[in-house]
């Protein structure tokens, strides 16, 4: 029987408060507040057993003069304590197991997004989508929890709001005196239904604390809109709109965090308010809280680190051996981001994170460490699309930009201070078009691959949109979404990643879209692209083009003369991606899978569809097909046991070359068995 141990809980938060950390900790503290031990209605996990939960709190100082600090953007305009530190804290949700020793010892360090896990939906087979998992059946098969993982998330993003989400508090910069600090900004707003109000703070993936305008300069502010992109600006009259909430008669409620339109904002819009705001985030604390987090999870050895007040001696060694950081999507970005940043080395000069797993990030960082951070936001083919986040440096190895002329590369510093990790980079089809994965692997110029570091893989999801639609449809899109798994892949990867750090044993090569290999080609014209002439279809290559930006502009500028070439993955007879990782479903395909889709009539009509790919099933039968070119199923697989046997001979291969595990196998092999074909 489960039981909640708010006694233990009390007295384990009391211990670690009175505990004082050497005087060159930044972690101060951590408090657990609540313990679930054993979580999950008592259930075992594998060989790791049981597994608990503590959900706490964790409170860090920072040294605004520490080498390791001084880059973080508006430190040195941060509050500071009677010792001249820089506070912070942050909400800690950690599953363990109940018996430390029978895990693998390894943190899985899971990067929130806008406060939410992701790393159970990621991994688990049937999981349920949820920042923290309460019950059994929320772990899906608990293929994370059965490997003996210790897995860790916390917040670190400064401006997330809502009660269930993992927040960090940071503080605002201020200049001298208390005075606030100032700048002009932008903020973007795009819509899938007709609003009158809309938060400053909105970012598509929700409501996030905004950036208040300063109250004595709202008149200089400017509300523009674009009907698509890359549309001209217009600006709409300011007797039109105003600062506030739109009351029932659509008068403003006077507010320096709102807009109020009577008119009402289209959905056939993108608009951009022009701001000065006030009272900056210090976001960049988020890296260092992150750092300093899991360095003392992983190397703490007092009664302070709950990993050892509930798990017991490790026969003095670090508690954790290994640490793996994993993050999907804005997640992805951060966890790059940070190394690149320079953070993943703690005070004692040791690395952080062994390994990084960056899925679904493209060629883009975060707007995390910056003036006015919004690490929310980011740049698509038509939401966010001016936002920052998107420029040079674009891969791994530090090369020189022949569009922007400078040298950079995303382990430049850590190369330097010896702590990078190993790298697993996973991309899905949209990033190729929606975050120009290209430039992860070429020049800006399209010439020719850039090199890839011995300690970087590069793996390419064929054909796969953002995140796999568990259920094809429309919403705002033209065409069926996509649902082209890569569940199983990543699984495999991560076993592979896990031997890699652990003993050493190399995971499989680089699998991406590469210029030398004729794989990579331009998505214009629509002669050259390839792609198969599917009734009722309008290709129209549309991607997220990028220029080096002029963020002194506000809204920023493009600079036209100094254009980026990026490319998309070749595909076949069929439109599916030739290169990277071929998934089962593009090996015996049932239709046609793509990165991209496009928006409906009244939602910017054929604008890219956010972060959705297509979905063009074949037709069942030679009678149905008709004017398309592809063949049918029948056509494919004459019967049945034709297309099983295709099935199971791409599965073998796949579990050859150690991109599926011969369990998912034997799983998706069955599951397409009971597939009807329709003919």
């Amino acid at each position: 029987m489960r039981r909640v141990e708010t006694t233990i809980a009390r007295a384990l938060a009391a211990s670690l408060v009175a505990l004082a950390l050497p005087a060159h900790a930044r972690l101060v503290r951590i408090e657990i507040e609540r313990v679930e031990s054993p979580a999950f209605g008592g259930a075992s996990f594998g060989t790791a057993g049981r597994y608990e939960k503590l959900v706490g709190r964790a409170y860090g100082e920072l040294d605004p003069r520490d080498e390791l600090n001084r880059g973080i953007v508006y430190i040195d305009k941060a509050p500071l304590n009677a010792a001249g530190r820089v506070e912070y804290s942050m909400d800690v949700l950690i599953i363990k197991p109940v018996t430390m020793s029978r895990g693998n010892r390894t943190v899985f360090y899971d990067v929130v997004n806008r406060g939410d896990t992701r790393a159970l939906a990621v991994f688990n087979v049937g999981a349920t989508p949820v920042s923290e998992p309460k019950t059994e059946s929320d772990l899906g098969d608990a293929f994370l929890l059965k490997r003996g993982y210790t897995l860790v998330a916390s917040g670190w993003q400064g401006d997330v709001l809502g009660s269930s989400r993992l927040k960090a508090q940071v503080p605002a910069a201020t200049d001298p005196g208390g005075k606030p600090i100032t700048k002009l900004i932008t903020a973007e707003f795009i819509f899938t239904k007709p609003a009158y109000t809309v938060s400053v703070g909105y970012d598509n993936g929700g409501n996030l604390r905004p950036y208040p305008a300063v109250p004595e300069r709202v008149s200089e502010a400017r509300l523009l809109r674009r009907a698509g992109p890359l549309a001209p600006r217009e600006t709409i009259p300011a007797s039109e709109w105003s600062f506030g909430a739109c009351a029932d008669g659509r008068n403003a409620t006077p507010s320096n965090t709102d807009i109020c339109y009577p008119a009402g904002f289209s959905t056939n819009y993108a608009y951009e308010l022009v701001y000065v705001a006030q009272d900056p985030l210090v976001m960049g604390i988020g890296f260092a809280a992150t750092r300093d987090l899991i360095s003392f999870l992983r190397r703490n050895r007092s009664i302070t680190n709950p990993l050892v007040a509930r798990g017991g001696a490790f026969s003095g060694s670090d508690p954790m051996r290994l640490a793996i950081g994993f993050g999907r999507s804005q997640s992805g970005r951060y966890i790059k981001d940070y190394v690149y940043q320079g953070f993943n080395l703690d005070e004692s000069g040791r690395p952080v994170f062994d390994a990084i797993l960056p899925l679904i990030s493209g060629s883009r960082l975060t707007n995390t460490n910056a003036e006015f951070a919004m690490p929310g936001r980011f740049s698509t083919p038509t939401e966010g699309h001016f936002y920052p986040g998107d420029q040079f440096p674009h891969s791994y190895a530090t090369v020189t930009d022949p569009v922007s002329n400078r040298v950079d590369g995303w382990l430049m510093r850590c190369a330097k201070q010896k702590a990078c990790p190993k790298v697993m980079h996973w991309d899905s089809g949209i990033e190729a078009w929606a975050a120009r994965n290209s430039l992860v692997a070429t020049d800006g110029l399209g010439r020719s691959d850039v090199p890839v570091p011995e300690n970087v893989r590069l793996y390419y999801f064929s054909s796969a949109q953002h995140v796999p639609a568990a259920k094809p449809d429309y919403g705002i899109c033209k065409n069926l979404s996509n649902p082209n798994p890569y569940r199983e892949t990543v699984r495999a990867l991560l076993v592979a990643m896990q031997a890699w750090i652990e003993q050493g044993t190399p995971p499989p090569p680089s699998r991406f879209p590469r210029l030398s290999d004729g794989t990579l080609v331009p998505p214009l014209p629509a002669s050259a692209f390839g792609f198969p002439g599917i009734p009722g279809l309008n290709y129209t290559g549309r991607h997220n083009e990028l220029y080096v930006r002029d963020f002194s502009a506000q809204p920023p500028q493009d600079i036209h003369s100094r254009q980026y070439v990026v490319l998309v993955p070749k595909v076949d007879a069929d439109g599916n991606d030739v290169a990277g990782v071929r998934s089962l479903t593009i090996q015996v395909p049932l239709g046609t899978y793509t990165g991209w889709n496009q928006r409906k009539a009244d939602f910017m009509e054929n604008e890219f569809c956010y972060l959705q790919g297509s979905y063009f099933p074949f037709a069942k039968t030679t009678a149905e097909r008709g004017g398309d070119p592809r063949l049918s199923l029948q056509e494919r697989y004459e019967s049945k046991a034709g297309y099983l046997a295709k099935v199971e001979a791409a599965a073998q291969q796949l579990v050859s070359e150690r991109f599926l595990l011969p369990e998912d196998a034997a799983r998706l092999v069955e599951e397409a068995r009971s597939r009807d074909l329709g003919f």
